[in-house]
């Protein structure tokens, strides 16, 4: 279990494994003066239970021991607790069988005699990537119990606000206009509208308004008598009859000409439809859920979308917040896409979560999972860093004379915002962690990056 010192360094909990009684004590005290619990063992098979029963962050084992070789236990605990990382000590004559050993799974190894600043050393960076995987694992069980509801994931505080709204629109019956930029997940909401309401049972229909030439308009909303026009020679009902009892979902409707959208607010108001060339009016029992990334209020001003269509939609409003407003969402997503493009071994180093959380987005979440997809298809290794990422979210593009690169503007937010932290915070990492709400080994990783001490700001005032 990882814990932390007095002094704020990040500490971890670490089995020790060594049949010489001196080079054991040796290592007990090394990592103890570093602030880590330690649990320490001569006999290997007496050590594999307490293992397997309270997995450490890290392991430490000499490789050559009697009753369970180092190779034997690290074979043991990679197929028990995969997320441990294990240290192998070893001497001048069996260097050959540890680098096996790494090859096999293990962290690294450690050549005898060793000195306490390169066992200290050791442990901490083997903690840290104890720390990342357990992270990754936790990020996927997340995903994994899915999501808030309806297939939306994240746990943002806008995104809950917004769910809120949706379970008690769900509820209801009118018209509901779903408003939200453009990637940013509208279908989905939809999605989970009809799926929590009364009519999951029922139809749920897409319509791409803008996708429809306005000659077409009616006749596909509506349905078509045969011999209505030309190339109709059969009667075809339209998506408001397919979708009776249901959802119908008109995406995009602000690119609805004008002309035509009397004809949708009969549809919203309930109105009896007649199919093209038919006289038989039917009435609409399908709810309406519309939704647009333009600006609707501006195009009623302007003439271009109907006051009465406008107001008469906008009863039930839903606004799905632009994924630079749900930034806690952002590792969550990007897990999941990976999972879905047939990426679960790959993990996330922290750099690279901070540099995904601070990019704006311009995309939205359509733009995070095409990035999620192409790295899936194109990363060999089996962790992502932040040279992995495209330049332009590392803020390594050409810019105008003047303007300073995104990377440089966020590495200079990042210092004065860490600074601040730290003095309010008097050099308490676990302060730092629950004030900015990020995890411990994140709060490390920035401050190193950043070159910061946290204990310059220990006892000072705030």
């Amino acid at each position: 279990m990882t814990l932390e010192s007095a002094t704020g360094a990040t500490t971890f909990e670490v089995v020790v494994v060594d049949d010489e009684e001196t080079m054991l004590l040796f290592a007990r005290r090394a990592l103890e003066r570093a602030g880590h619990r330690v649990r320490g063992y001569r006999d290997p098979r007496e050590a594999l239970p307490e293992i397997l029963g309270r997995p450490p962050d890290v392991l430490v084992t000499d490789l050559r021991m009697p009753g369970i070789s180092g190779h034997e236990l690290l074979a043991e605990v990679r197929k028990a607790v995969p997320e441990v990382r294990i240290l192998l000590v070893t001497g001048f004559g069996t260097v050959k069988d540890a680098v096996l050993a790494v090859q096999a799974g293990a962290e690294a190894f450690l050549e005898k005699p060793y000195s306490a600043d390169e066992l200290q050393l050791a442990v901490l960076r083997a903690g840290e990537k104890s720390l990342l995987a357990r992270d990754n694992r936790v990020l996927r069980e997340i995903v994994d119990r899915g999501a808030i509801f309806g297939g939306l994931i994240g746990r943002s505080k806008s995104l809950r606000k917004m769910a809120v709204t949706l379970s008690r629109v769900a509820a209801l019956a009118g018209p509901v206009l779903i408003e939200g930029e453009s990637g940013s997940g509208k279908e989905l909401v939809a999605r989970a509208l009809h799926a929590q309401s009364p009519r999951a049972t029922e139809p749920f229909l897409a319509v791409h308004c803008g996708a429809l030439p306005k000659e077409l308009l009616e006749a596909e909303l509506f349905g078509v008598e045969a011999g209505a026009f030309t190339g109709a020679e059969r009667a075809r009902p339209g998506y408001v009859e397919r979708a009776q009892g249901g959802t119908l979902f008109l995406d995009e409707i602000a690119e609805v000409p004008v002309e035509s959208q009397s004809s949708l607010l009969r549809l919203v108001e309930g109105q009896e439809l007649v199919r093209v060339g038919g006289q038989v009016p039917y009435r609409a029992r399908c709810r309406v859920v519309a939704a647009t990334h333009r600006d609707l209020r501006d195009r009623m001003e302007s003439g271009q979308f109907k006051a009465e269509l406008y107001f008469r939609l906008r009863v039930l409003p839903i606004q799905v917040p632009p994924l630079r407003e749900r930034t806690d969402d952002i590792p969550l997503l990007f897990r999941a896409f990976l999972d879905r493009a047939g990426r679960s071994d790959l993990e996330v180093a922290a750099d690279a979560q901070l540099i995904l959380c601070a990019w704006p987005w311009p995309g939205n979440v359509r733009e995070l999972a095409n990035l999620a997809e192409r790295l899936a298809a194109t990363h060999s290794g089996g962790r992502l860093e932040v040279e992995d990422l495209p330049a332009e979210l590392r803020g390594e593009v050409a810019v105008g004379p003047g303007v300073v690169p995104f990377r440089q503007a966020v590495l200079g937010f990042e210092r004065h915002y860490f600074e601040d932290l730290l003095q309010r915070a008097q050099g308490n990492i676990s302060e730092v962690a629950r004030l900015s709400g990020l995890p411990r080994p994140t709060v490390h990783a920035r401050l190193a990056a950043l070159d910061l001490d946290a204990g310059g700001y220990r006892h000072r005032k705030p």
